[in-house]
């Protein structure tokens, strides 16, 4: 199938499949900038301690306005019902083992069997997640400004987080790797690859922080066989945003914070 026609000029295929990644990755690197100082006293405000709560929402609409103006360049197709519905059952199993490790953190109280110092749980997953993660209880006592701060939340990891990082890792990325010695859009999506599966899998874990090292390898190896078993981009996108968005709800419900 071919992208619907459009009267625009559009940038080569690389531009629109990895800029807005890089944009995405860019804005993750401003909030470490302010992560990572040390210059605010106690009592700073939170623009400047915790700037997520303001660097998201721009991300997510710098994102997601990419994402639109480029729409025709992209190979996101309507699903059979069939496909769907592997989609989501990938999606659910893929977040269930991303999270798995924590819980049985907690239920086997793992910080009281006193490991020895070199050796950290936290590769694992083993680790408690309930601090150092996106915290929206700082507008609690704010009705409307809460519930615009989770759409917007929601709206990052269930649509603009699938979209831009499906079509850097599972389009642009495993179909260069595939086919390194032509321009990766004449490449077939989906066609297996050994060779890109085990350069993309290790490469999305090491985007991620290293306690969700296991999660992000286990879920990445079952987004590569929705890809492979599909063909599809747009399956790949769905697995994405029902693994995130059933991650969301467990987070809101558990105040995991430390997951997203």
């Amino acid at each position: 199938m071919t992208a619907p026609p459009t009267s625009r000029t559009l940038p080569p295929p690389t531009i629109t499949h990895v800029v807005p990644f890089l944009v995405f990755m860019a804005f993750l690197a401003l909030k470490g900038f302010f992560k990572d100082s040390d210059q605010y006293p106690p009592g700073s405000p939170w623009y400047l301690t915790q700037p997520e709560h303001w660097l998201y929402p721009i991300q997510t609409l710098s994102c997601l306005a990419l994402i639109a103006w480029w729409w025709p360049a992209y190979p996101i197709h309507r699903l059979k019902a069939s496909t769907a519905a592997l989609a989501i059952a990938a999606g659910t199993l893929g977040i269930a083992w991303w999270i798995a490790p924590s819980v049985l953190y907690d239920r086997w109280n793992v910080s009281s069997w006193g490991a020895p110092s070199w050796w950290q749980w936290k590769w694992l997953g083993l680790a408690p997640r309930g601090s150092d993660g996106f915290d929206p209880t700082l507008w609690q006592d704010q009705p409307f400004v809460f519930a615009a701060v989770i759409a917007l939340r929601f709206l990052r990891m269930g649509l603009a987080v699938p979209i831009l990082e499906e079509l850097f890792w599972r389009s642009f990325l495993w179909r260069s790797i595939a086919e390194p010695y032509r321009d990766f859009w004449l490449a077939p999506l989906g066609q297996w690859s050994a060779r890109a599966l085990f350069a993309t899998v290790p490469l999305f874990a090491l985007a991620h922080q290293p306690v969700d090292w296991l999660g992000a390898i286990g879920w990445a190896l079952l987004v590569s066989a929705v890809l492979v078993r599909t063909k599809s981009l747009s399956a790949c996108i769905l697995t994405h945003a029902t693994s995130n968005l059933l991650l969301g709800w467990y987070v809101m419900e558990t105040k995991q914070w430390g997951f997203w």
